[in-house]
């Protein structure tokens, strides 16, 4: 670098060379020119997955090569990233003293603009999908009600308008008549039970999640060991998305796992509830490849929780959700 130009200079090109918003492509191809140090090279640290990536996002350790040096950018308590950069800017005092800092400045903004960037992102697709859910719910009551409780019920008008003009004329096909509609409305009854179970088991609101939990072991087609549930009654809401969480996941060990046994453990502390589902069946759920584990994590992130799933192949799969219970009472 000419030494003529100041270092003064050399960081007022830094903030007119790197537009808003750039990428990180953009960001360390105008630093190696500016730098005039071809090599350069940047990293960000990614906190969620706990390592350094490049400027495409790929895992990557920052590594010194000849002639070339690793400088960290970060705090004390924190990492925020690193440069690969030529020795030689080591012996300008400028660089480390003041472009590091304003770097370190700099590539923490752009994390925490890209994470929320990819939370909003985030955000609208769990939005859309939730609407998706709900629309494709509504259609299936629809045509519950229609081909189950809505028939028998019409059925039901009929044979008491029969009933009722046999009264006098047969009075024995009338007793009949009227047998067939109580029947018919036993039916209707059961069915119309059976959706307002689906929409919200009257076992979780009137006894508690703990209930709940094993009476859904309980009509499980395979065992499921419950290792602890809170006795008493929790947020509704929480109570609600624990409850249907649960049951998700033992419909998918259900079908899909290959299981011997699945075992729950719901454990409220330090201001969450933590759910655990975990099963011995053959793994290798992805969260990203289908409907159903999507709409779980929808779920738990609508109360402000998170879903995490682990699934090795050959060595089953665990359900984590951790729900907070001040955010959702």
């Amino acid at each position: 670098m000419s030494e003529v130009v100041s270092w003064l200079d050399t960081i007022g090109r830094v903030f007119e060379g790197i537009p808003d918003l750039a990428t990180p492509g953009e960001v360390e191809t105008a630093l190696a020119e500016i730098l005039e140090d071809p090599g350069l090279e940047l990293y960000w640290w990614d906190w969620e997955l706990e390592r350094y990536v490049d400027v495409r996002g790929a895992g990557a350790e920052p590594a010194a090569h000849p002639g070339a040096t690793v400088t960290w950018i970060g705090y004390e308590t924190r990492k925020i990233g690193a440069v690969v950069h030529d020795t030689r800017l080591l012996d300008v005092p400028e660089f480390t003293t003041a472009l590091v800092p304003l770097m370190r400045i700099a590539m923490e903004r752009d994390r925490l603009h890209r994470d929320l960037v990819s939370k909003l992102d985030q955000l609208r697709a769990s939005r859309l999908r939730i609407l998706e859910t709900a629309d494709a719910e509504r259609r299936r009551l629809e045509r519950n009600l229609h081909d189950g409780a809505q028939q028998r019920l019409v059925a039901l008008s009929l044979a008491l308008r029969l009933a009722r003009k046999q009264l006098d004329s047969d009075p024995d096909a009338a007793r009949a008549a009227l047998a067939a509609a109580g029947d018919e409305l036993s039916l209707a009854l059961d069915e119309l039970r059976e959706l307002a179970r689906g929409l919200h088991p009257a076992v979780l609101s009137d006894h508690g999640l703990r209930t709940a939990v094993h009476a859904l072991a309980t009509r499980a087609p395979l065992p499921v060991e419950i290792e602890d549930v809170p006795d008493g009654r929790l947020p509704e809401p929480v109570e609600a998305g624990a409850y249907y969480l649960i049951a998700e996941a033992l419909t998918n060990v259900t079908k899909y796992a290959e299981a011997s046994v699945v075992r729950v453990r719901v454990e409220a502390s330090d201001g969450r509830l933590v759910v655990e589902v975990t099963d011995d069946g053959v793994g290798g759920a992805d969260p990203a490849g289908g409907s159903g584990l999507r709409g779980l994590a929808d779920r738990v992130e609508a109360l402000g929780g998170s879903l995490e799933v682990v699934s090795p192949v050959g060595e089953g799969t665990t359900l984590r959700a951790e729900i907070p219970l001040a955010a959702s009472s």
